[in-house]
């Protein structure tokens, strides 16, 4: 036995099971958003879809506020802390709004508010929070527990878009009056048990103290570059110099995965409400529409170890080198055919025809592939690729190109008119093909920089 062999942190555990428990409750609430205000608020599927997709959007754009508290005022550790609790009652919010008919809509609005804010606060800093626990010794082992933290969010998530559209339709019969209530409170207890699990590791934690104390945060410094390099390299050193080169280019990197959020996040409004239109009866069993949204998370579950342990060591093997710019690029051009193949289906039902839900498969795996090799992949490529001081700026840069993607489909889904919705399909493939091009470029010109992790000095204590 080699005693010497890095070992994984004894605290991330309580990270992953918390993270699993939040994303139960951020995706079991998202997963029926569209359907609830379809079916009990009467709306449009455009005005439907479009709403749910501005709230994915506010929820990812919410991470730029929780990376700079983080960074700059209370630290990951508190501002995943504090945040939550808000997030807790944003999700009660929801699980009473439907017994006050004159005020649902309003107070959907609010609940959607504060999970949307609680989300933004706890994404950017969970992962990079996970990174914080390891040293220089365990930087091997990074590429690994980011995939099994992401494989922790796919149980969550998996599960709640199995359950969560079952307890909307009324439970199988044992909840018909409180279906809404049940529906959304659900969700609310897995985020308070999230709130629990990470609780339960606060004295093992190693915590990054906010640079704000240190006056090194990247505003200060962009703003010190504005004067000129000579005036940032005067305040900042040759640091601060390199740390606002660094954000830059890495903001390059992610400007055209924009693309590949902006038709991922359909799964859950022009994919759902294509579901909705196909035979949903499996072997005997018929599905609600939404739960098909769960077959990409349940994907996710085996292609993450999958990749993990065969895939990428088995290129590496044969010499292929999958660097982690390859593999997003990679995922990049594959995510397009599933809009070709949604096309293909929806030409089907725009022809009278009533295909199986069973087709919609094809388009979910190429989908999970591309997310497993653009998002996982990324995680790693933000933490590692950024400044020291702020991880959690670039962390919430990364899910800065998730709201803007999605934030995108809304924008196009209510003011762009076309004539078939396999022509939308259509020109969604097409948009993805861009992006992939335009990445592949970027990611041409790029120079990792090398991963510099956090020393027990800069830690804060517990």
């Amino acid at each position: 036995m080699n005693d010497t062999a890095p070992r994984y942190p004894r605290q991330v555990k309580y990270i992953v099971f918390s993270e699993a428990c939040e994303r139960f409750s951020f995706y079991g609430m998202s997963t029926i958003l569209v359907p609830y205000m379809e079916r009990a608020l009467g709306w449009s599927e455009a005005d439907s879809s479009a709403t749910y997709h501005y709230f994915v959007a506010a929820s990812f754009f919410m991470t730029l506020l929780g990376g700079w508290l983080s960074d700059r005022v209370m630290g990951r550790y508190r501002t995943i802390l504090y945040l939550s609790i808000g997030y807790v009652i944003g999700h009660a919010t929801l699980a009473v709004a439907d017994a006050a008919p004159d005020l649902r809509i309003d107070l959907l609005y609010l609940g959607m508010a504060l999970i949307a804010v609680g989300a933004g606060g706890v994404k950017p800093n969970v992962s990079a929070f996970v990174g914080d626990q390891f040293g220089r010794a365990q930087r091997s082992l990074l590429d690994r527990v980011y995939s099994w933290f992401y494989f922790g969010i796919n149980v969550g998530s998996a599960s709640s878009q199995v359950a969560t559209p079952w307890l909307l339709a009324g439970c199988g019969g044992l909840c018909v009056t409180t279906a809404v209530a049940v529906a959304f409170g659900v969700p609310g207890v897995l985020m308070a048990l999230a709130l629990l699990f990470f609780l339960v590791g606060r004295r093992e934690y190693v915590r990054v103290p906010p640079v704000g104390r240190t006056g090194k945060a990247f505003l200060d410094m962009l703003r010190a570059r504005m004067s000129g390099a000579e005036a940032l390299r005067r305040r900042f050193g040759e640091e601060g110099e390199v740390a606002v080169r660094s954000v830059f280019k890495i903001t390059l990197v992610f400007l055209p995965i924009v693309a590949f959020w902006a038709l991922y996040f359909q799964y859950g409004s022009s994919w759902f409400d294509q579901a909705k239109r196909m035979n949903l009866d499996v072997f005997g069993w018929h599905m609600e529409p939404a739960q098909m949204e769960a077959l990409n998370a349940i994907l996710i579950l085996v292609m993450v170890p999958f990749f993990a342990y065969v895939v990428y060591p088995r290129a590496e093997r044969l010499g292929l080198r999958p660097t982690l710019l390859r593999r997003i690029v990679a995922g990049m051009f594959i995510a397009a055919p599933a809009f070709l193949f949604a096309a293909m289906i929806q030409r089907w039902i725009e022809a009278g025809q009533t295909p199986s839900i069973g087709w919609q498969v094809i388009q979910y795996v190429i989908i999970s592939i591309a997310e497993t090799l653009i998002s996982v992949t990324a995680l790693e490529f933000a933490y590692t690729q950024a400044p020291k001081s702020m991880k959690s700026t670039i962390m919430s840069l990364w899910f800065f190109t998730l709201a803007a993607g999605s934030w995108l489909t809304g924008v196009v889904t209510r003011n762009v008119h076309f004539e078939t919705r396999s022509g939308y399909f259509i020109f969604w493939a097409l948009f993805m093909l861009g992006g992939a091009i335009l990445e592949a470029v970027v990611a041409l010109f790029y120079k990792p920089v090398p991963f510099v992790a956090v020393t027990e000095a800069e830690a804060e204590p517990a």
